[in-house]
């Protein structure tokens, strides 16, 4: 197993021995209490093999949030300041760039993706509004303008095991202009024949604080190590895992968002520090800490990203160390190992490849 990071606006490519050690736990407050020590846990740092910052005339800025392999092994990642989706190879060198435009293929702000069982690559462009569907080389095969949905913005699309029907990811920005509306992600059914919405999910959202200038909303930040849900897809099964970072159960979900199973976890947490605190302040407006300060949690969330890849979850935890840890869960919830990777890095892909 490789994993790509990057780190510092360049890639890394690790290798990470797979070695299982097995752990599980029961209910909500089990979660703390019984939790695995860090110590206890096998544990891998991954080994620089290559790093970049630019390839032939591409130069990297804002390296986006997903990377995504390709069937030959290439790997392409988009960057959203220049912007553009590029694909490298194994060794680094350039293979193909989609160019920023308002035309067929092109994009103006796609980051994230989604990868089919059939290797079709999904990714929402957010400047074009439009959903862009990839065959497996990334050649363009279909671009999708989906109606709005009120009150928010569209994050990704997951393929179902019902024909012509995805489940759309969106964020609500209602917490923006209502003061008395929550954070929210909401998890609807699209049909592509009849360009409509069906059933719809609402799931609890990590929570941010508001910005209040004059008694008015003038904007918001996320509050860090907060509990909210955490989704990964399941290409093999078209299903859709969620994770409420508030529990210890992730659970999978069909097409009509039904539980087709859930897998309990248990995940080390611990208390937010002093000096975490004194961090987050420093970064703050006045204006802005005021109504952060309060939102702060004591115990920090146990997961910040999941990642699902053939039969394992990637969780990225939030506890404090010199390293950005990776736990790796096997189909059953158990934590088989630790792996780290460089600090205020981003793991953006598990693959057998990379």
């Amino acid at each position: 197993m490789h994993s790509v990071t990057k780190t510092s606006g360049s890639f890394l490519t690790s290798i990470i021995i797979l070695i299982p050690l097995f752990f599980i736990s029961c209910s909500e407050k089990e979660q703390q209490a019984g939790a695995p020590d860090i110590d206890d846990i096998l544990s891998f740092t991954a080994t620089e093999i290559f790093s970049m910052s630019e390839v032939e005339d591409v130069y990297f800025a804002h390296v986006g949030y997903e990377s995504v392999v390709l069937e030959n092994g290439d790997i392409a990642f988009a960057d959203r300041n220049i912007p553009n989706i590029t694909i490298i190879n194994e060794n680094g060198e350039l293979e193909k760039v989609i160019r920023e435009g308002r035309g067929p293929g092109e994009i103006l702000d796609a980051y994230e993706f989604t990868k089919d069982r059939e290797g079709n690559i999904y990714t929402y462009d957010q400047g074009n509004n439009k959903l862009l569907v990839f065959d497996e080389n990334l050649d363009l095969k279909n671009e999708i303008i989906p109606p709005n949905y009120e009150a928010t913005f569209l994050i990704k699309a997951y393929p179902t095991d019902q024909d012509g029907v995805s489940i759309f990811e969106l964020d609500s920005f209602e917490h923006l202009r209502d003061a008395e509306k929550e954070s929210e992600s909401i998890l609807v059914q699209y049909d592509h024949e009849s360009e409509s919405y069906g059933k719809e999910m609402v799931l609890k959202a990590q929570p941010y604080a508001r910005l209040i200038v004059d008694g008015q909303i003038r904007g918001a930040r996320l509050i860090p190590y907060s509990h909210g849900n955490l989704t990964a897809y399941n290409p093999e099964n078209r299903t859709l895992f969620t994770f409420d970072t508030g529990t210890n159960i992730i659970a999978e979900l069909n097409a009509d968002f039904d539980t087709v199973r859930t897998i309990l976890v248990s995940l080390p947490t611990e208390e937010i520090s002093q000096t975490e605190i004194d961090s987050i302040r420093a970064d703050q407006m006045d204006e802005q800490w005021k109504t952060m300060k309060e939102l702060l949690p004591e115990v920090k969330a146990p997961a910040n990203n999941m990642i699902y890849h053939k039969g394992e979850f990637w969780m990225e935890s939030n506890i404090l160390g010199d390293t950005e840890m990776w736990l790796v869960l096997n189909s059953e919830g158990q934590i088989t190992r630790a792996v780290h990777l460089p600090k205020e890095s981003m793991l953006m892909h598990v693959s057998d490849e990379h």
